[in-house]
């Protein structure tokens, strides 16, 4: 499935949306910013993210007060206990993590569990130097499309989850990483923050290329058409030879 390509590059180039990234960068403080933006849901990857940021921190102390992981985390099912329980480990493990490796002025995790307009989750698509989309098995996750449609100046790197729906239009230009092991995951984020300019825009503009091609309006197109093709076969007659079969069969059977 694809995203409404042309109208996230609209609104990322739009006004308010530019003063709203600016913005966000300025509240980061010039510091690297790594996004996650999900359900909080367990197919979602939340804990295995969390874990990888704090082993991030552990491998690569150069990266303490210069790099903020910001996870956006949608309110789901919240009258689940399984649901309710995540959320308290969430909780639990943002606190660990900051616990271990706060500084003045500088706190590695930053958690926001509420619900986004897109004009917001745009902005932050568009300020992120790093998206980090890992859930342990998903049919499509979209966030993944939305954030390398909002890149409109061709930057910005995508780690993404092999388990995606996305990773195979993707694989061009994501880095594909297995969400269950965590020191690959991590080691994918640290390649992610050390990437080349030149290497990130051509892994951009590939992936760029691919969802601009195929993208919501296509999709459409192509559902529609297999419908429409889908009737006219049901609709078409049998041939003679096959009805002169069929037809005592099919009575035969309901008497």
């Amino acid at each position: 499935m694809g995203v409404d390509f042309q109208g996230l590059r609209r609104l990322a180039d739009s006004p308010a949306v530019r003063r709203d990234a600016a913005a966000i960068r300025e509240a980061h403080a010039g510091r690297r910013l790594i996004l996650g933006v999900d359900r909080l849901d367990y197919s979602k990857g939340l804990l295995e993210k969390l874990a990888a940021i704090e082993a991030l921190f552990e491998r690569h102390p150069e990266h303490r007060g210069k790099v903020e992981f910001l996870q956006i985390a949608v309110p789901s099912r919240t009258d689940v206990v399984d649901y309710q329980q995540l959320k308290r480990q969430v909780d639990e493990s943002v606190g660990r993590i900051n616990g271990r490796f706060s500084e003045a002025g500088w706190s590695p995790v930053q958690y926001c569990y509420r619900c986004f307009t897109l004009e917001e989750l745009v902005a932050h698509y568009r300020a992120a130097d790093v998206a980090l989309v890992a859930p342990r098995r998903d049919g499509m996750n979209l966030v993944s499309k939305e954030y390398v449609a909002c890149r409109t100046g061709g930057r910005g790197v995508l780690v993404l989850s092999e388990f995606a729906g996305s990773a195979d239009e993707l694989s061009g230009g994501a880095l594909l990483v297995n969400p269950f092991d965590i020191q690959a995951l991590a080691g994918a984020i640290h390649a992610g923050l050390e990437m080349p300019a030149a290497e990130r825009l051509r892994r951009m503009r590939s992936m760029r290329a691919v969802i601009s091609n195929y993208d919501i309006h296509s999709w459409v197109a192509e559902i529609l058409a297999t419908v429409v093709e889908s009737g006219r076969y049901r609709s078409a007659r049998l041939p003679a030879a096959q009805r002169a079969i069929a037809v005592p069969t099919f009575i035969e059977a309901a008497v």
